[in-house]
């Protein structure tokens, strides 16, 4: 795997850089998440002008057609921002969901709206009780009609759903699941929105006979599932990737508060306890990196081994999110728990990004089935205990 970045990557990850230190600071990432949409219209905008809603699309539909790496890159910079945009969401998950499409006249029409930053989306797959499950008992139910379908189910924590034009909703048919595309505005949907405790939106989505045509089918039952899980784990890595960016940001922000504050005549940096902690720290972000990178090189692997690979790099980050973000308030002090300072917001952020699309528990029970399956390679991966 080729480490070095080309010069356009770095050209990306500067100006990413350089948007996020012009348009997020601090006070105004607080100003944006108390607005009523969470996140910046202008911002999202401004990713469309860019091109970074298309980074890995075809350039058949407007896209740049980029690897993963520059996806990584960007993601990295937003984690260390905070970034309240719903590009996770919307431009990783859901467009590679769309982008696996077979109605290829929807399939461009939606891709290029999504690009060009008019159409956000939104996926609906969790229901209540299903522990992450992607496979699991699905209670919500698709009836064919004679012009298209008759949608009838309820959805849980769809992140980012509240400020979505489109739902990318898992209902089950006789022949097993599909993904249909169902407009915001649909008679008989409804969204009841709330806010994580980092300030991102999510919603619970009811559906009492929502009526949609035959196109609303967006992959039928025969791949669906495959394609929700390979985009699932391109969105977990990729959010890897953010969670990086956040721990880096903390590691930043408690050395500067380190070698300010002065106690007993000297700055608390000094004291070898608090550079011990520092250390280990930076030793869990490395580790993360690391596991980002093996993902990232398993990415197109066989399903299982890209399963086990992104489920190790998870359990791996969840962990050291919990460690980074925990050590990062408690070396503040007090002044770690106030709402009016980042650290305890960098926290709250890695503590949803462990639990996104699958917590700690959840990826290691995933690695393990995945290391049992007979056509797993002869080689361990080691994965760090909870």
């Amino acid at each position: 795997m080729n480490f070095d970045l080309t010069d356009e990557q770095e050209m990306l990850r500067d100006a990413a850089r350089r948007f996020a230190g012009k348009h997020y600071s601090f006070t105004q990432r607080r100003s944006i998440m108390a607005t009523g949409d969470g996140f910046s219209p202008a911002a999202w905008q401004a990713y469309a002008e860019m091109g970074w809603l298309g980074l890995e699309l075809p350039e058949a539909v407007g896209g740049l057609e980029c690897s993963f790496v520059e996806t990584v890159l960007l993601m990295e910079e937003f984690g260390r921002v905070l970034a309240l945009e719903p590009f996770a969401s919307s431009a990783i998950l859901c467009a590679a969901i769309v982008n696996k499409s077979g109605n290829q006249s929807q399939r461009t029409a939606l891709l290029q709206s999504l690009i060009e930053g008019r159409v956000l989306l939104a996926l609906a797959h969790s229901e209540a009780g299903d522990r992450y499950a992607r496979r699991g008992p699905m209670h919500s139910g698709a009836v064919p009609t004679g012009d298209g379908f008759v949608l009838n189910g309820e959805k849980t924590l769809a992140f980012d759903a509240p400020s979505a034009d489109h739902l990318v909703v898992s209902a089950r048919l006789e022949t097993g699941v599909g993904l249909f595309l169902v407009p915001k505005a649909a008679a008989g949907l409804g969204v009841k929105g709330y806010r994580l405790i980092d300030g991102t939106q999510a919603g619970d989505v009811v559906l009492r006979d929502v009526r949609l045509p035959e196109s609303a089918l967006l992959i039928e039952p025969a791949r669906a599932i495959e394609v929700l899980e390979e985009a699932l784990d391109r969105t977990v890595l990729a959010q890897i990737a953010e969670a990086v960016g956040a721990m880096e940001a903390v590691l930043e922000i408690t050395n500067i508060y380190l070698k300010q504050r002065v106690q007993f005549g000297q700055t608390i940096g000094k004291f070898q306890a608090l550079q011990h902690r520092m250390s280990e720290m930076f030793i869990e972000v490395q580790e993360t990196r690391s596991m980002l990178y093996r993902g990232m090189a398993h990415l197109g692997a066989d399903p299982v081994v890209r399963a086990a690979a992104i489920s190790a790099a998870k359990v791996v980050a969840g962990n050291a999110a919990k460690f980074v973000g925990t050590q990062g308030i408690q070396l503040h002090g007090g002044i770690g728990m106030t709402e009016e300072y980042a650290v305890g917001h960098y926290y709250k952020r890695l503590v949803v990004l462990e639990r996104r699309y699958g917590d700690c528990d959840f990826h290691t029970e995933r690695f393990m089935r995945s290391a049992a399956e007979p056509k797993f390679p002869n080689h361990v991966i080691e994965v760090k205990s909870p």
